[in-house]
Formats: C-alpha cells, structure tokens, sequence
C-alpha cells in the first residue's frame, strides 16, 4: 500500500460519516478523473501562522474538524523519543477550561467522534460531529492547542498505557516487530530509525520540563493546520475561527538537526522471534524524499508486485507455489525518507531463503523486462479509483486536505497527482526499480516461531 492510499484506508476507517462529494464514479481520462476530485476549497492564514483550510459541503449537518501539527518521531531527538505519539494521548487529558471529561460529556453525548494518530511526520486530531456543535468544537481544540493542564499524576498513568501500547503493538507483535527491527536497520542516522512510540527508557526519562517544552515550540498554530470540512457558513465559521484561534501566540519552533544516513552499499539483515506457526520476512529498501518525482513510478510499481491477488508475488508465491499464506508489498513516503518493503508470511515448513530468492527474482524481472503497457494501465486504474473513491467521504476528504499540506506544503497537489501517475511509462517503472531496489540495497527481516523452553507447559 502507498502513502496516498493508506491516508484514504485510514479516513475510511476512522470516519462514519458520509456525504455526497462531487461526482466520484470512475472515468476513463485523467481530465474526467481530475474534475472527478475538484472540491471547493478557500485556504487563508491567520495573523498568528495558523494555516486555516474550509471545505464547504451542505449535503449533510454535519462537520469534520481536523487540527494537525507538523510535528512527528522525526522531530524528536536521541534519549527523548516518543514525546510526539505521548502527547497524542496527552491531548486528551483536559484544561482548566475543559476538563478531562470533556469528550464524554460535551462532544461523545452530542454524537461527535474523536480520535488522534501520530507518524513519523505529523500528529493529527479530528473531531467528526454534526454541525451544530462546530463553535464548541472550535473552541475546544483552540483551548488544548495552548492550556494543557500537563498535571504530573495524568502523565505518570499514561506513561504506563503507552508503555504498555508498546508492547502489545511491537514487543508482541509480528508486524510491529518487522517495522521496529526494519527501520532500525534501513535508517542509520535519520531520525525514522525508531519507532513512532519511543523507546521505553526514553518514556522514563522524559521530564515535566521536556514535556512541557516539546508541548510549548511544536503546539503552537504557526505550526499547524486547521481543516473545516462540512455543512457551514463561510463568513460565520472564519469570525469563529478568528475568535477562538486569532490570539493563540506564535512560537519559535526548536526542531533537532537531522544527519543524512549514507549510502547503502550491502546488505544487512535481522532476526526476531515472535509468538507464531510459520516464519514471515520482509526485504526492505529505502526510497528518496516524499516529494522526489520517482514515487509516483514507484506507487505502481507496488501495485504490480504486490498489491492483491493479481500481484506478481501473489500469484507466485501463494496461489503457484503455495508456499505463502500472503504476499505484497508496500511503498511509503516520508518528508525525510521513504520505504519500499515486500513482505511474505510462510506456510509451516518452507524454504526460507528461497522465498527470499523467489522475491529477489521477481524484483529482478521488475529491473531488466520492461512491464506491459497492459499491466501498468491495470495497475494505474485500481490505484485512481481507490484515490477516488477514497474522497466521498467528509472526514477523508479533510483528512487528504491536511496531509498534502503537511507533507508537501500544497493541498492542491491532491486534484493534479493523477495526471503525474497518468504519466507513468513503462520506462519509468523499470528505471526506478533499477535505481532502488537493487540486492546490496536490501533490508531483511526474519521473523521465527518462538521457541519452546524445554521443560515449558
């Protein structure tokens, strides 16, 4: 799965509400499925750098408001991780004004939903509601961008519930095993080599004063995003937004120096073992920057390897040989840098490094036959209707608006990326593949069935 495809999955995930976007069916051109996409938009910032985005759609009372911050793992430094993904949790804890119970009492019982996500890159909230609490929900997020109560026994307990996250999502965890183990041994020097979470010693460590310094530089508004998305009135919704935004301070926002890894000249390799029946492995590349050209080649590329049951690695591993129970593969942009991982979960019983051999030819063919124009089309289409199809819905499409923002500092790239990837060749494909997915280049991880203590019940 790609970067734009997983924010679609997870705003189709995390959001219930629905509302008629404008015409979503698929279309055949890349100027039908542009026009597909337009939706209106007004962007403006306010005096204070809050970067403030309103997507007016009256088809339904309802709204989803989206505050994200530009601030993520990456931002973190050695001995301090995990203070991003702690104050997701923090966020929650209440102010002076609204305490605690805030989101059973004025937002849950008024029918909102509210949740919060932390990447390596940024930390998002949204609060999905119907739009007659808008002024409220408004003032609420104006409220904990800045007053945060940060009270000394709330930090201790969630201290323990991260602790306790971390090791029922990595510790435990097959997936979150391999992503812990492959970003320690892709990246050596950015700051993607650890986990979003932290490390656990690092979630001891953390001082009231750190925390309390982390909060004031990167939750400020000229370090965030605002997103309107919903039934309003435009006028009536900026004289808010200035009232409970407009007198928020500016702050000098303190980001630690970022050293570039240098080039992968061989690989490297890991084992874990996880509680399981069979082995999985994962060969991982690093990619360039999110906004280097080349990943719009590299999103279909995945599509054709590994993406579903017409997948390369999928007809050959699990439904040829039938030496997987899954196969695919996943290429992921990050600010810094970006990943491209294939991964396959065995059978009891198979051939290890032949599997990893299977997947090298695979890549290989990818690197020296050119692929069908046939194949790149099919590739390309699932990939704009899935982009499409992900905007119906209210919460994803302020979600999408918020991220390309982020990321690349232009929410309009979200109507034109689909003219990029119409412009794929199979030329491009072959091209990238050589340039990054090449054997001395790779990253594997291995994960084993734990073994059994002699002697153990």
């Amino acid at each position: 799965m790609n970067f734009r495809l997983s924010l679609i999955a997870l705003a189709l995930v995390f959001s219930p509400l629905t509302s008629a976007a404008p015409s979503t069916a698929p279309a055949t051109g890349s100027a039908n499925l542009e026009k597909a996409i337009q939706i209106p938009v007004e962007k403006y910032t306010l005096a204070n750098g809050l970067v403030v985005m309103l997507h007016p759609d009256p088809s339904l009372p309802a709204v989803s408001v989206q505050t994200w911050f530009r601030v993520g793992s990456k931002d973190e430094q050695v001995g301090l991780t995990g203070l991003a993904h702690f104050f997701e949790h923090m966020m929650f804890k209440g102010t002076a004004k609204y305490p605690m119970d805030t989101w059973g009492k004025y937002l849950n019982g008024k029918g909102a939903e509210t949740n919060a996500f932390t990447s390596g890159d940024y930390t998002g909230y949204y609060i999905n509601a119907p739009n007659e609490n808008l002024p409220l929900i408004l003032d609420i997020e104006a409220d904990r961008m800045r007053n945060l109560l940060l009270d000394p026994k709330q930090v201790t307990s969630e201290r323990e519930v991260v602790k306790e996250e971390r090791r029922m999502r990595y510790e435990d965890n097959i997936e979150g095993g391999i992503h812990e183990k492959m970003s320690e041994l892709m990246f050596t020097k950015l700051p993607y080599r650890w986990l979003t979470i932290g490390h656990m010693a690092d979630l001891n460590a953390a001082t009231m004063d750190d925390l309390k310094a982390f909060y004031k530089s990167f939750y400020s508004p000229n370090n965030a995003v605002l997103v309107v998305a919903g039934s309003f009135d435009t006028a009536q919704v900026k004289k808010w937004i200035e009232k409970s935004h407009g007198k928020l301070p500016r702050e000098e926002i303190k980001r630690p120096p970022v050293t570039q890894d240098e080039p992968q000249t061989k690989e490297r390799r890991a084992v874990i073992e996880r509680e399981a029946q069979a082995p999985t492995i994962a060969i991982g590349y690093k990619l360039p920057e999110m906004n280097h050209i080349d990943h719009y080649a590299l999103d279909l590329l995945s599509n054709m390897l590994g993406t579903g049951q017409s997948s390369r690695l999928h007809k050959r591993l699990v439904r040829k040989a039938e030496t997987a129970m899954a196969a695919g593969t996943y290429s992921w942009g990050q600010i810094l840098a970006g990943r491209f991982v294939a991964q396959v979960s065995l059978k009891p019983n198979q051939d290890i490094e032949k599997t990893i051999q299977v997947v090298e030819e695979e890549i290989k063919r990818m690197r020296t036959v050119t692929v069908t124009q046939k194949e790149l089309q099919k590739a390309r289409t699932l990939f704009m209707k899935d982009y499409v199809d992900g905007l119906k819905r209210l919460a994803g499409r302020a979600r999408m608006l918020a991220s390309y923002e982020i990321l690349y500092g232009d929410h309009t790239r979200l109507f034109t990326d689909l003219k990029k990837y119409q412009e794929v060749t199979p030329a491009d494909i072959q091209r990238v593949a050589k340039l990054y997915l090449k054997p001395e280049q790779r990253n594997i991880v291995i994960v084993h069935p734990k073994t059994q203590k002699v002697g153990a019940l």
